[in-house]
């Protein structure tokens, strides 16, 4: 009599989340779903691998757990001609075609190091799998054969292990993890101490998201320098052999890539690089000293420090409007102004008059014959937020900008709003703020995107405010020290103090990280007719 036992969950490497029906025997609660995704039946002992559904991965679609006390399963040793594997290798890894449950079945044995059968993967036609002999035992398929080495293959299955290692002659290391790409990792460091046997640790897992990110996954903790990736032409290894491509599988043996975790790089790689200078962005600042120091507008995170009342916002304007019509596509997401507001403002630019604070400055014709004519340069996107500050929603809109929208720059204005969105989660504002600041540095690096986000300064100690021309500084930023940090630079924008009545505006790099040079960048105008920042040099009166 088959004794039948509850799934190893340390296996599996997932907890209980509830009860389901299952559909194989109607029961309406013995079915345990876990975290994986896989479900385990306590009526009928039916297991069902939540992951390797989710991959795509048909081969384990149902998998029994028999208790180690039941007799192994006969057979005999045939070729595979439907996967070309002759009966040499088939024999050589003791891969058998016998009846179970009245069906014909092909049976994988595996085997401890010494050579004894410890289980029995079993497969049916409609590929149903099952195990029988001890689960716990079940090694790496086929490490019986060799003990040590110069190099060995790891594969996902038995059929591209046996494919594998035919195609070498059956004379080279190979093995297969026995469930698949998404145990693949616990399996393999449970072996470790084999595997370290060799002195190469090739992975050919499949060519599907779910075999490369789970080759990925090994080789991060299998041993550094010695552990090397293969890629395919088709799927997998047996697939090669299909399509007459065995030879794809010794080159990509050969030709296997040691495994170099992100962020390391070596000096030669950068041999022919070293030697040209970096170009200055094609994305540039409407002021010339500005752009001399930071090189033009850079991709990463650049932010724009000012007092309450100095101009931020219509610098920011000044920077949308030189690169819109330099022919770059803007984003813009001003949350302390409206789109109405923010358009006026870019209008009134274009047209040189103010029509912001001025009602009369110019008539609706022009207004409009304004409007369009800025946009016959090219579209700007603006982002009405209708309230919706939290931290998710502006992300995903960036995204959309970048992406969606083909925009090489979005400006954010400022860093204070969001904070709105993120009270739930903690009082506490630095905090607030660093959390913020991370995911806009981060998004940045992912988007390979220029993003200008302002930030308001504390008030100085002293008398004297920056609207009243105080220097501004780093150590000024609000709430957080994180946005110094992280930033790739930091421009900030003063009111000149020896006449702070005058409209007279210096700019002033506090941070550059593409060159290093910081100090004054320019001094501005601003002219109040026209609604503008303007160079002093080339500011006019009239």
């Amino acid at each position: 009599m088959e004794i039948v036992k509850e799934i190893d969950r340390d296996v599996d490497g997932a907890d209980f989340v509830r009860h389901e029906p299952c559909d194989k025997c109607g029961s309406s609660d013995a079915n345990a779903l876990y975290t994986d995704g896989s479900m385990w039946c306590f009526s009928c002992s039916t297991y069902t691998s939540g992951e390797a559904e989710e991959n795509g991965d048909t081969n384990y679609q149902s998998v029994k757990v028999k208790d180690e006390g039941v007799d192994l399963l006969s057979g005999e040793f045939r070729e595979l001609r439907a996967r070309q594997i002759d009966e040499a290798t088939c024999r050589k890894f003791d891969y058998r075609v016998g009846v179970h449950n009245g069906q014909s079945v092909q049976i994988a044995t595996y085997k401890d190091r010494q050579g004894k059968p410890v289980a029995q993967k079993i497969r049916t036609k409609d590929k149903q799998f099952s195990v029988v002999g001890n689960a716990k035992e079940m090694g790496l398929f086929g490490m019986h054969l060799w003990s040590a080495g110069k190099k060995i293959v790891v594969c996902e299955g038995e059929v591209d292990t046996m494919t594998t290692s035919m195609i070498q002659g059956n004379k080279f290391a190979t093995v297969g993890v026995p469930h698949g790409a998404q145990s693949a990792k616990k399996h393999l460091l449970r072996h470790l101490d084999y595997l370290n046997n060799f002195e190469e640790i090739i992975l050919m897992f499949d060519q599907d998201d779910a075999g490369i990110s789970s080759a990925k996954a090994c080789a991060e903790v299998l041993p550094l320098g010695k552990t090397k990736i293969a890629v395919l032409p088709h799927k997998d290894p047996n697939e090669c052999l299909l399509n007459g491509k065995s030879g794809a599988i010794i080159t990509a043996i050969h030709q296997a890539q040691s495994y170099r975790p992100d962020g390391i790089v070596s000096m030669e790689d950068l041999r022919s690089t070293i030697a040209v200078k970096d170009a200055e962005s094609p994305i540039k600042y409407p002021y010339p000293k500005l752009n001399e120091m930071l090189k033009g507008i850079r991709t990463g995170l650049i932010t724009l420090a000012a007092g309450s009342g100095v101009g931020k916002s219509t610098l920011i304007r000044e920077f949308a409007y030189k690169i819109h019509s330099d022919g770059f596509t803007v984003g813009m997401m001003m949350l302390e102004e409206s789109t109405k507001r923010t358009s006026q403002g870019l209008v009134g630019i274009h047209i040189n008059k103010n029509i912001v604070i001025d009602d009369d400055a110019a008539s609706k014709e022009e207004i409009e014959e304004g409007f369009e004519d800025l946009l016959s340069q090219g579209p700007i996107y603006l982002f009405d937020h209708f309230g919706s500050t939290d931290m998710d929603t502006i992300e995903n809109r960036i995204r959309y900008m970048k992406h969606g929208l083909g925009c090489d720059v979005v400006f954010l204005d400022h860093v204070s709003i969001l904070i709105s969105g993120l009270t739930g989660e903690t009082t506490n504002e630095r905090t607030l703020v660093d959390s913020i600041v991370h995911r806009l540095r981060v998004l940045c690096s992912e988007l390979d995107l220029a993003l200008i986000l302002v930030s308001h300064l504390r008030r100085p100690s002293g008398d004297t405010g920056h609207e009243g021309g105080a220097k501004v500084s780093l150590a000024q930023l609000r709430s957080s020290h994180s946005i110094a940090q992280l930033s790739d630079g930091c421009i900030g924008l003063e009111v000149d103090a020896e006449d702070p009545t005058a409209g007279l505006r210096n700019l002033v790099v506090l941070k550059n990280r593409f060159t290093g040079e910081v100090g004054p960048a320019g001094q501005l105008q601003y002219d109040r007719d026209k609604g503008r920042l303007v160079s002093v040099e080339e500011f006019s009166p009239f």
